[in-house]
């Protein structure tokens, strides 16, 4: 049987209906120095996500270590986690498998809501890179 989204591998837990409808998944141990272009180029996901932020320390230099991703379907994001999950990148080379869990914030609008609450000088300065994808095109956080 297969694992719900937010357990770790060989966890005895209860599926919730919940756990399979999710979409967005937090995605840990990303290296300092990747951008969102590496990490489309290292999955293979474009074409299943609509969103994808990955945060940036406060002067920019370097990611915080975690980036959000939503799939289209929660089909996507299941497959994702058991295809990823405690896997290393190859493109980038790092020290610690991905960690993927559940993400507090669920779906396309929620998390282009949230990223639209934080101020635009915060996103400039840290750099924080986000890719939105609205209608099968890129946009921006202010077309969103």
């Amino acid at each position: 049987q297969e694992q719900p989204l937010d357990a770790a591998p060989g966890d005895a837990v209860e599926v919730s209906a919940a756990a399979w409808d999710a979409t967005t998944l937090m995605v840990r141990n990303i290296p300092a120095a990747c951008t969102c272009e590496a990490l489309l180029r290292e999955w293979h996901v474009a074409d299943a996500i609509d969103f994808l932020y990955l945060p940036r320390s406060a002067r920019g230099r370097t990611t915080l270590g975690y980036a959000f991703v939503n799939f289209l379907t929660p089909e996507g994001a299941q497959a994702f986690r058991r295809d990823w999950e405690a896997r290393r990148l190859v493109q980038i080379p790092h020290h610690r498998g991905l960690s993927i869990t559940l993400a507090h914030r669920q779906g396309w609008q929620a998390n282009v809501l949230e990223l639209k609450g934080k101020p635009a000088r915060e996103m400039r300065s840290r750099r924080c890179e986000v890719i939105i994808v609205k209608h099968g095109h890129r946009v921006s956080l202010s077309e969103a």
